[in-house]
């Protein structure tokens, strides 16, 4: 076996790991700050969950006080102008004000443009190893591409694989799932189903009053968002071998007249950091939604000449979190609390899949329904050149339910960006970078501080 060298001999400012909806964020905020940027993804394609047509949680406050903004705004202004999301669309009767579905596709395409635009180097189909560390800072990471073992050399590194497993190969200390048991949320995929009539089957499927929305192109309004159960068909979907459990929820999303994304599956105890674990996950996912399908087409209205596709790949919800210099836990979330240290706000209901996978609960956020992510949750204790953003910063099991959705982990993922290159300008440690440098530069980039870092 050839001894592993150098896959690119330059070294960057920033290597962001990871290329879901956190990860792109981070490396176009690096890049903006004038830092030499690259990306590593290990599938060959970005945009993780916002890429399988999952709808993205949520902008707004429960009150419709907009507290997302930055990159992950700017992405939606640029989908909406391609007809690929429809804004920020009031839900009637639900768990958020409002909800923004996305193109799958043109989500993919389009911040696959923008990475190019701001010149980051992108790195498909390479696999992180393992990274070599010295005195507590990351000098490199072995990684895996199509053709070779090699190293990359960076000088600040950003984990974005919403496994922490960048932090762990380096050193810095992980919570792994629920405390005392190590249990996990279960896994889901998603479907999307083609040749649909929406109106019909949110007609014959939505328990609550839906989310309509209008695009240029459509003469008439798109049910973009609803949601129910499966109740009245629990003991056919039982027979049919598609649940083993009553009353499944289900949500499905949309910008167009004759798609839905479906959220409808789960399975409980899969570890997602086990690739044998999510292999069997892949496979039994995959057969419980082609069964859901054929149930769809043959008993629901709306969706008689519907062809279903399953997605890909496994949505995890729940791995590892960093024990980073703070743990953002139940009660800052129960009360809306501040911090002076802010790096953005995150106003998603504590949204907690139960491990046994018949179950959930969701929790609104106190105060004024918006809370405050501390940049010490994405800063380890022990390694100075690394920060961690998106669905593993330092929360506990019950914060995670709202830390871990997509609109805060684009928050987060921006927000480590800017820090990763004002870290590498200076040659300065995660944790020495003072508020007074990092806030106005947030500032300037759209990212919202709320009212106590104005």
């Amino acid at each position: 076996m050839q001894t592993p060298g150098n896959l690119i001999e330059d070294t960057f400012d920033v290597l962001v790991a990871g290329a879901g909806v956190t990860g792109i964020c981070a490396a176009l905020a690096a890049a903006r700050q004038g830092a030499r940027t690259v990306l590593l993804e290990p599938r060959p394609f970005i945009g993780g969950n916002a890429a399988t047509g999952l709808c993205i949680h949520t902008y707004k406050t429960k009150n419709g006080r907009q507290v997302v903004y930055g990159i992950a705004q700017e992405i939606i202004d640029r989908l909406i102008e391609q007809g690929g999301a429809v804004g920020h669309v009031p839900l009637p009767e639900g768990y958020v004000h409002s909800v923004t579905p996305v193109d799958a596709d043109l989500f993919r395409m389009e911040t696959t443009a923008m990475l190019a635009r701001e010149g980051v180097t992108i790195l498909y189909n390479t696999a992180l190893i393992d990274a070599s560390t010295r005195d507590g800072h990351i000098e490199s990471v072995l990684v895996c591409s199509k053709s070779q073992l090699g190293y990359i050399k960076a000088r600040f590194f950003i984990d974005a694989t919403g496994d922490a497993d960048l932090a762990v190969k380096a050193g810095a200390p992980a919570r792994v799932g629920w405390p005392g048991s190590g249990a996990m949320q279960p896994v889901s995929m998603m479907m999307r189903a083609v040749s649909v009539d929406t109106a019909r089957a949110c007609a014959a499927l939505s328990e609550f009053e839906s989310a309509w929305a209008s695009k240029r192109g459509c003469p008439d309004p798109i049910p973009v968002y609803f949601h129910g159960s499966f109740t009245r068909w629990n003991q056919q979907l039982r027979e049919l071998g598609v649940y083993d459990h009553d009353d499944h929820q289900f949500w499905t999303n949309t910008v167009w007249p004759d798609q839905l994304n479906f959220n409808g599956s789960r399975m409980a105890n899969i570890d997602g950091n086990d690739p044998l674990s999510l292999s069997r996950a892949t496979v039994e996912l995959t057969s419980q939604l082609q069964k859901l399908g054929a149930f769809l087409r043959a008993n629901v209205e709306g969706f008689e000449r519907a062809s279903f596709l399953p997605n890909a790949f496994v949505g995890v919800r729940e791995t590892r979190n960093l024990q980073g210099l703070y743990e953002l836990n139940e009660d800052d979330i129960r009360v809306g609390r501040k911090f002076a240290d802010t790096i953005g706000q995150g106003c998603f209901p504590v949204d907690i899949h139960h491990p046994d996978g018949k179950s959930q609960q969701h929790i609104d956020v106190g105060g004024d329904g918006a809370y405050d992510i501390p940049y010490r949750c994405l800063v380890p204790k022990s390694v100075e050149n690394l920060l961690v953003a998106g669905r593993c910063i330092s929360v506990t099991q019950y914060a995670h339910g709202a830390t871990r959705n997509m609109a805060p982990c684009m928050t987060t993922g921006e927000s480590a960006g800017i820090a990763a290159a004002l870290c590498s300008q200076q040659s300065m440690p995660a944790a020495e970078l003072p508020m007074s440098r990092l806030q106005p530069a947030l500032r300037r980039a759209g990212v919202y501080l709320g009212e106590m870092a104005a």
